[in-house]
């Protein structure tokens, strides 16, 4: 299957590429000859039209602006629309424009998308706004395989602590994608 992962570059998008790679599937954005910002439109639909060509069919929206932890009165205007952009602007447009060559999208979310926390205002507005889309999604779209993927911490650099294992988060996403599973919640927290 022809897969395009966002965030491929690092953290782990770049785990995600090589577990994929591994699996026998050709992922677009393996050359890393390009480098799109999703908070960029041009950049979007540069990307968008680079995927139609290589004919993707599997879409995992990975890319994310990480949450800062910090009081919404300290974002500014610019990070807010950048948070925006990124963690949910692109991948609606995304899903939008490939939806009818898409068999499968895998949603990396995040446990914020699930509950709420102090300090992470705008990146919950953004993951719980890419939970209410894929739901409904899901039920008016019957043709395509949605996996909504729900972590805590992940272990993407040997140095972070109180973290889950990358392997096993791959591990575990890879499986519940060829399983069709729709929901995977990988809560690493002791």
């Amino acid at each position: 299957m022809n897969i395009l992962i966002t965030g491929a570059n690092s953290g782990l998008g770049k785990f995600l590429v090589t577990k994929f790679i591994n699996e026998g599937h050709n992922v677009f954005e393996h050359n890393g000859s390009k480098h799109y910002d999703l908070s960029n439109q041009h950049d979007l639909l540069k990307l968008i039209e680079d995927a139609k060509q290589f004919k993707v069919e599997v879409l995992v929206n990975n890319a994310a602006v990480v949450c800062p932890g910090v009081d919404l009165g300290l974002y500014t205007v610019d990070k807010i629309h950048n948070m925006i952009n990124v963690n949910l602007t692109a991948p609606i447009l995304l899903i939008y424009h490939l939806l009818p060559q898409l068999k499968n999208i895998i949603n990396i979310n995040s446990m914020v998308g699930l509950e709420v926390k102090p300090f992470r205002t705008m990146y919950s507005a953004t993951k719980w706004g890419l939970r209410g889309f894929a739901q409904s999604l899901k039920a008016e779209n019957k043709n395509i395989n949605i996996l909504d993927v729900y972590p805590t911490n992940i272990k993407t650099t040997p140095d972070k602590q109180n973290a889950m294992e990358i392997d096993y988060v791959i591990d575990s996403i890879y499986n519940s994608f060829i399983n069709k599973e729709e929901t995977l919640i990988l809560d690493g927290r002791k």
